[in-house]
C-alpha cells in the first residue's frame, strides 16, 4: 500500500504544519483586532478607575445616610414606626460593603485578564497589530461620556458659569 508509505506520512505532516500555522495566522490577526495593547493601556486602568470611583462614590452615600438616620435618631423622636424605619435604613446601607466585595472581585478579573494580555504579547511579540488606531465613535456616541472621573470633563462650576 503506497499510502502508508514514509512519502504519505510527510504529505499529512506538511498538511498538518500548514494548517496549524494558518490557524495560528488567524488566531493572531483575531487577537489583534481586539487591540491588546489599547485594552492592557487604557481601557483596562480605565475600568479600574471607574470601579474606584464607583466604591467612593457609594462610600460617601452611604456614610451620609447613616449620619442622616443618625440625626433622626438623635432628635429624640418617640416613634416605633420612625426607629423601625431608621433601623431598615442602616441596614439597607450594608449594600455598600457587598458592593465593594463584587468590585473587588471585579478587578480581580480585570488584573486576570491583563496578565493574559501581558502573556500573548511575550508569547506573539510586541508586533501584535498594537499600533492600530482606536475604531472611531459615531458622533452620537462620543456624546455619551456618562459621569466623568474626579478631575475630568467639565465641573459644575463650569456649567454654572455659563447660565450666569
Amino acid at each position: 500500500m503506497a499510502s502508508d508509505g514514509p512519502d504519505s506520512k510527510i504529505a499529512a505532516l506538511y498538511r498538518d504544519c500548514r494548517d496549524l500555522a494558518k490557524y495560528i495566522s488567524g488566531a493572531r490577526r483575531e487577537i489583534a483586532q481586539m487591540r491588546p495593547n489599547h485594552l492592557k493601556a487604557e481601557q483596562i486602568p480605565r475600568a479600574g478607575q471607574e470601579l474606584d470611583a464607583i466604591v467612593q462614590a457609594t462610600e460617601t452615600a452611604t456614610n451620609t445616610i447613616m449620619e442622616a438616620a443618625e440625626e433622626i435618631m438623635a432628635a429624640g423622636v418617640d416613634s416605633q414606626p420612625v426607629n423601625d424605619a431608621v433601623m431598615r435604613i442602616f441596614e439597607a446601607c450594608s449594600f455598600q460593603d457587598i458592593t465593594g466585595q463584587r468590585i473587588t472581585k471585579v478587578v480581580k478579573t480585570l488584573q486576570h485578564i491583563e496578565e493574559r494580555l501581558d502573556a500573548l504579547q511575550r508569547a506573539w511579540g510586541p508586533d501584535l497589530g498594537y499600533d492600530e488606531p482606536p475604531p472611531e465613535a459615531d458622533e452620537e456616541a462620543a456624546l455619551l461620556n456618562g459621569p466623568q472621573l474626579e478631575g475630568e470633563g467639565v465641573s459644575q462650576d463650569d456649567v454654572d458659569a455659563l447660565f450666569d
